[in-house]
This record gives C-alpha cells, sequence and structure tokens, in this order.
C-alpha cells in the first residue's frame, strides 16, 4: 500500500471519532495552502478556510458524527481517488443524509495539497444551506 493510500484511509478513521476528528484530520494531513474544491456547495482555499467550511456545515447540517463507507481506492505516487459514501449523524445517532463522493486528494510531502469532491450536492443542501 502506498503511503498516500495509508494516509487517506487514516484521516478518514479520524471523521468517525466526531466533529473534533474531522477538524484533527484536515490540521494533520491538510497542508495550511490546501485548496478544497466541492461539487456545488463552496470551495475553500487555505486550511483555516477549510475549518470555517466543516464549523458551518456542523451548523447547518446539526451533525455530530460520520461514518465513510469506501467503495474503491485507487492511489498513485501524490495521488489517491477514493469512491466513498459520507454518512453524516445527529447527536441521537439518527443518520441525517448518505451521499455518494468521489474525491480526488494530491498528495505531496505526506500532506495534501488540493482536494477536489465530486458528488450530487441536493442530499446536503436539503438539509440546511451554508
Amino acid at each position: 500500500m502506498l503511503d498516500e493510500e495509508r494516509l487517506t484511509r487514516e484521516m478518514i478513521a479520524l471523521w468517525e471519532t466526531g466533529v473534533d476528528g474531522i477538524i484533527d484530520a484536515f490540521e494533520r494531513y491538510c497542508a495550511p495552502d490546501v485548496k478544497w474544491i466541492n461539487t456545488g456547495i463552496p470551495s475553500v482555499e487555505g486550511l483555516d478556510k477549510c475549518i470555517e467550511l466543516l464549523r458551518a456545515q456542523q451548523a447547518a447540517w446539526k451533525f455530530a458524527s460520520t461514518r465513510v463507507d469506501v467503495r474503491s481506492v485507487l492511489a498513485a505516487p501524490g495521488l489517491v481517488m477514493i469512491e466513498r459514501v459520507d454518512r453524516v449523524f445527529d447527536e441521537s445517532g439518527a443518520e441525517i443524509f448518505g451521499a455518494p463522493v468521489v474525491g480526488v486528494l494530491e498528495w505531496a510531502d505526506g500532506k495534501i495539497t488540493q482536494w477536489r469532491d465530486y458528488f450530487d450536492p441536493g442530499p446536503l443542501l436539503a438539509v440546511g444551506q451554508l
């Protein structure tokens, strides 16, 4: 397994520990000038802006935790493509939504420098605008 795939899997595992885990994952695995490009919701540049967007998502969607079901992973030096379903849960454990996503992560020196997520934003926007 390439380092990029291992790091991607480690990062996603942190998401399942709650919102603080998601933020920790971004801080650990993203470069300070990371570009996070999303389909149909705001794209941001810079780690601080990524964390602001995560907090806005939490406020809009009122979620407490996530689970990521990985369907497939393709990895090459400096690149990981991951097909997944991001499942978002409220504090009671009820699923708010599940969103199929294909993510493309560009890695350099052990950090994500660009992250592109492709998905239908409808389920996300139905529960709260950003």
